[in-house]
């Protein structure tokens, strides 16, 4: 990914965990019917990436951004990567094969985000929109 492409990662970041919130939290019943994962997990995943897509949103309209906070998102992405990885195993059994499409995708995804954000967060940081 060239550095011009990077400046726009937030965006991209901030737009897809608002967007995946958004669905999950408005079609929950679907969704969880669907996956075949319990309410409360939708909820959850809804919710985690609604706050991370907001946060995300407001770190790329932002003009002074500090290194910190670019820093804190890209290790958000990890560790909701990590989280991923968890929630994988544990409905196993239960999980319908889309759901665990759905969340292996979003663990390659946030991992990527993640990646990219941590080797452009000095571009990041320098270069408020």
């Amino acid at each position: 990914m060239s550095a011009s492409l990077g400046k726009y990662i937030l965006h991209i970041d901030g737009i897809a965990g608002t967007s995946a919130g958004l669905l999950l939290l408005l079609f929950r019943n679907i969704a969880s019917d669907y996956y075949q994962l319990p309410k409360g997990l939708i909820l959850f995943l809804a919710g985690a990436n609604l706050c991370y897509g907001i946060n995300a949103l407001r770190l790329a309209l932002m003009r002074n951004r500090k290194l910190n906070e670019v820093t804190a998102l890209a290790i958000a992405n990890f560790l909701w990567a990590v989280t991923c990885v968890g929630i994988l195993p544990t409905y196993y059994e239960q999980a319908s094969i889309f759901a665990l499409l759905f969340i292996s995708a979003e663990c390659i995804f946030v991992a990527i985000l993640g990646l990219c954000e941590w080797r452009y967060r000095f571009l990041l940081a320098a270069s408020g929109d």
